[in-house]
């Protein structure tokens, strides 16, 4: 179980990640033992887990131990939710609150009922057990008597003419003035061009979520952002990451998703002529955008003497903002060619777009 947890965890901790935790199920028939737990302490520096919070389930307190105290899981991590919390754990939190970094405290919410994770995360695309959404459902059945206030969910509002996150490429460049590279990314790149090509870690650095979300709404304000007031170089690196997140349709399409899994069983060395042939099958704008992308992270990749992030490394980062599935998430298993895909387009950049011109470009 421990060598699982760290494996699954190794193939997410390089970009930022959320961990849904489901307290339901945990019996003391199948609780680890103490000495399971004590091999989890003992696979870490001792320095780096003085400071665990000590909760009733030693699941809990182990996924805590392997993944946030340890500095290469904790850093880029986002939120943890934990979804039916016994009232222990939330006493026994507010006991040892004191002694927990404000930081990471900041980080951890409590949810009673599955119905509330539709606030924070796309519900969707959860992969949530059969016998947790029983136990939500008994939950909610045992409250008929007192049901909770209901919350008007107000209609989504229009996008408005300067957005730039969460709304589609087409979008942008129809508010832009036809320009087809977004104001975001052009500007992000730029400066990253400027000053960042030699900062060791580039897009492996987390930023205050609190900033990221200040940057995000003065572009979709259409207010200029002056990344030199932050003092952060890593800032303009995550709203890049972002704005690929966020875009409704990935910017190598849900269409090229299964021809991208495909990648792992063609031969070696017809690799980048397929990456080539996928490609070229993207609608004008997405080639263009992505070009655009991909030069700057090839550029990148040539300063990884200084900044340690080669082809592979971006590879890692990136993967999963330019491609996943129309339906779910990306399972493990598809996480090496969807990564080894987006390392080979930045290796081969010159051969892989040099085939193709766009009138615009």
């Amino acid at each position: 179980l421990l060598r699982y947890l760290k494996y699954t965890l190794d193939q997410y901790v390089e970009n930022d990640y959320t961990v849904v935790y489901f307290h339901y199920g945990l019996k003391s028939l199948n609780k680890p033992s103490l000495k399971w737990l004590q091999t989890a302490y003992k696979e870490f520096d001792r320095k780096y887990v003085s400071k665990i919070l000590v909760l009733p389930s030693v699941i809990f307190k182990s996924l805590l131990t392997i993944s946030f105290s340890f500095p290469r899981y904790k850093k880029n991590l986002k939120a943890l939710y934990v979804v039916h919390p016994t009232n222990f754990i939330k006493i026994l939190w507010n006991i040892f609150k004191p002694l927990i970094s404000h930081k990471f405290g900041k980080k951890i919410t409590y949810l009673n009922y599955l119905s509330d994770l539709r606030e924070h995360l796309k519900y969707d695309q959860l992969n949530i057990p059969q016998e947790v959404i029983r136990h939500d459902e008994n939950l909610r059945g045992k409250q008929k008597g007192k049901l909770p206030p209901v919350v008007k969910v107000p209609p989504p509002r229009p996008p408005l003419p300067t957005q730039q996150f969460g709304v589609s490429l087409q979008y942008i460049k129809d508010k832009n003035k036809g320009e087809l590279i977004p104001p975001v990314m052009k500007e992000t790149v730029s400066y990253l061009k400027r000053k960042g090509l030699q900062v060791e870690g580039l897009f492996r650095r987390s930023a205050s979520i609190q900033t990221i979300k200040d940057v995000q709404k003065l572009y979709n304000q259409g207010k200029s952002v002056n990344f030199d007031d932050y003092h952060d170089i890593h800032i303009p690196a995550v709203i890049l990451k972002t704005f690929l997140r966020e875009l409704p349709q990935p910017l190598l399409t849900f269409d090229c998703y299964d021809h991208i899994l495909g990648i792992t069983s063609v031969e070696s060395s017809l690799r980048v002529t397929r990456c080539k042939q996928i490609i070229q099958g993207l609608p004008e704008h997405n080639y263009i955008v992505l070009k655009y992308l991909i030069c700057f992270l090839h550029m990148v990749s040539q300063e990884s003497i200084y900044n340690r992030m080669t082809a592979s490394s971006l590879a890692c980062v990136f993967g999963l903002n330019l491609i996943w599935p129309s339906k779910g998430t990306a399972s493990l298993s598809a996480l090496v060619p969807l990564n080894l895909f987006t390392e080979l387009l930045i290796d081969f950049y010159m051969n892989i777009f040099n085939s193709r011109t766009v009138p615009g470009e």
